[in-house]
C-alpha cells in the first residue's frame, strides 16, 4: 500500500498568531543573515541542515567580487532600512573585508559610506568618523577625466555624515567646518536649493552660540567672585580684622564647613550696582548692565556692612561649652548677641584677644564694628583674629571676682599665646 509523502515542517507551531509567517525568518532559504561559524562543512554523510545552508553560503559567493559585493551591500542596505544596524554593519564588512582588494576605489567608497550611517545611527561616532575619513581620503582614479556624480553624492552624503558624529561628540567647531563644505560642494553641484546640512547647520550653530554664552557667564561669574572677594579683604582689613594668610593652596575661608556661611556682605545693604539681581550678561551676551542706573556690575565699597559668624567661649559654664552664633552685624550690640544666644547681659561680661596680646572688654551696648576698631588700635597694626580662618571668638564669664579672677589667668596665657581649655 502506497504511503502518503511526509508533510513539511509547520513553521506556524513557533510563530505566534498575530504572525504565523514570523518562524520562516530562521530555515535556510528565508534567513537575514548567514553565520560566519558553525558547523557547515559537516562530512558525516548525514544531511544536518547544515551542509544545505553551507551551499547556499557557497551560492552567495557565485560570480564576481563587483557582483558578490553588491549582494552583500543589497543585504546590508535591506538590514538598514529595518533598523537592524548591526546586521547591517556586518555585511558591509563582510564585503570589504573578504573581497576589498578586488573591488574598485568607488565600490570601496560606498561600502565605507553605508557603514558610516549604521555606525552613526548607533551612535558610534569614533567609528563612523574613520568610515568617513576612508571615503573622503581615497584617491581620485578618475583624473584628469571630470569627476563622476556618484563620487560626488558620495561624498557629500560623507561630509554630512561626518558633522553628525561630530555633533554627538560635541566637537562643534568642527562639525560646523563639514557643514559649511558640504554648503559649498552642494552649490557646486547646482543643488544649492537642496541644502540638506540646513537642519544640522542651524542646530550647530545654536548649540555654539550656548557654549560662547555659557563660557561668558562662567568668565563673568568669576569676575564677580574674584572683585568681591578682593574687597571684602580689604573691608574687613580696614576694620581691624586680622586675617590668615592666604595661599593658592589655601585661599580664603577654605576651612569654613559647608554649613556655615563665612563673613561676607549684608545683602540688604548693597548698593544697586553691586546687586547679585543683576543678570550676568545681556540679551546682546555683553556683561550685563544694572536696568536701574545703567552701570556695569561692581563690587561693594569696603564701607558696606559685614556679617561674621562668631563663636561664644563660655568657660566657667557647666560644663564650659563654645556655641557658634551663625551671623552677627556689624551694626549689632554684644547685648543683642548675648540675648540672641539665651544668655543674660546683666550678669555677663565679655571681653576678646587681640592678634598682638591684648584683652579687650566688651560692653553690652557697643556695636561689632566698633569693637574691630577698637581691637585695631591706634597704629591700626593689630586686629581681631579670624579663629579657624573663618570666625570671631569672644569670651564670656560671669560678673563678680570668679570671673575676674578667671580673666586675669586668661590674659597671662594670651600674653604667652597659650590658648585656654574649655
Amino acid at each position: 500500500m502506497a504511503t502518503a509523502p511526509s508533510r513539511p515542517p509547520d513553521f506556524r507551531s513557533s510563530a505566534g498568531k498575530d504572525d504565523p509567517f514570523a518562524g520562516w525568518d530562521t530555515t535556510p532559504l528565508l534567513m537575514q543573515s548567514l553565520p560566519s561559524d558553525g558547523p557547515l562543512n559537516d562530512t558525516s554523510g548525514e544531511d544536518t541542515g547544515h551542509n544545505t545552508l553551507a551551499a547556499l553560503q557557497a551560492l552567495a559567493y557565485d560570480g564576481s567580487p563587483s557582483e558578490i559585493a553588491q549582494e552583500f551591500r543589497d543585504q546590508g542596505n535591506q538590514l538598514f532600512k529595518q533598523r537592524k544596524f548591526k546586521d547591517a554593519i556586518g555585511f558591509y564588512s563582510r564585503a570589504l573585508d573578504e573581497l576589498g582588494k578586488d573591488l574598485s576605489v568607488e565600490e570601496k567608497r560606498t561600502l565605507w559610506s553605508n557603514r558610516a550611517a549604521a555606525n552613526l545611527e548607533l551612535a558610534n561616532y569614533g567609528s563612523c568618523l574613520r568610515d568617513v575619513a576612508q571615503v573622503l581620503g581615497a584617491p581620485q582614479t578618475y583624473y584628469p577625466e571630470p569627476t563622476p556624480e556618484a563620487w560626488k553624492r558620495t561624498d557629500a552624503k560623507a561630509l554630512l555624515r561626518s558633522a553628525r558624529a561630530l555633533l554627538g561628540l560635541d566637537r562643534l567647531d568642527e562639525a560646523l567646518d563639514s557643514l559649511l563644505r558640504l554648503q559649498v560642494f552642494e552649490e557646486h553641484l547646482g543643488e544649492a536649493k537642496l541644502d540638506s546640512g540646513k537642519k544640522w547647520r542651524e542646530q550647530v550653530q545654536t548649540k555654539i552660540q550656548l557654549k560662547e554664552r555659557l563660557d561668558l557667564e562662567k568668565k563673568e561669574k568669576e569676575r564677580r567672585r574674584k572683585e568681591e572677594e578682593e574687597a571684602l579683604i580689604l573691608a574687613m582689613s580696614l576694620r581691624g580684622v586680622a586675617l590668615p594668610k592666604i595661599t593658592a593652596s589655601k585661599p580664603l575661608f577654605s576651612e569654613c564647613p559647608s554649613d556655615v556661611r563665612p563673613p561676607h556682605f549684608d545683602p540688604d545693604s548693597l548698593p544697586p550696582s553691586s546687586s547679585p539681581t543683576i543678570p550676568l550678561l545681556s540679551a546682546k551676551g555683553g556683561a550685563a548692565d544694572s536696568s536701574a542706573a545703567g552701570v556695569k556690575w561692581t563690587a561693594p565699597p569696603p564701607e558696606t556692612s559685614l556679617i561674621f559668624p562668631i563663636f561664644l567661649m563660655m568657660p566657667l559654664s557647666d560644663p564650659p561649652t563654645r556655641d557658634l552664633c551663625l551671623e552677627f552685624h556689624t551694626a549689632a550690640t554684644f547685648g543683642d548677641l548675648l540675648a540672641s544666644m539665651d544668655q543674660d547681659p546683666s550678669t555677663t561680661a565679655m571681653y576678646i584677644a587681640t592678634k598682638k596680646g591684648r584683652v579687650l572688654k566688651v560692653g553690652n551696648k557697643l556695636t561689632l564694628g566698633k569693637v574691630l576698631v577698637a581691637a585695631a588700635g591706634e597704629a591700626g597694626d593689630d586686629g581681631w583674629e579670624l579663629k579657624e580662618g573663618w570666625a570671631l571668638e569672644l569670651v564670656a564669664v560671669p560678673k563678680g571676682p570668679r570671673g575676674e579672677d578667671w580673666i586675669g589667668k586668661w590674659k597671662k596665657d594670651v600674653k604667652a599665646d597659650v590658648r585656654p581649655l574649655i
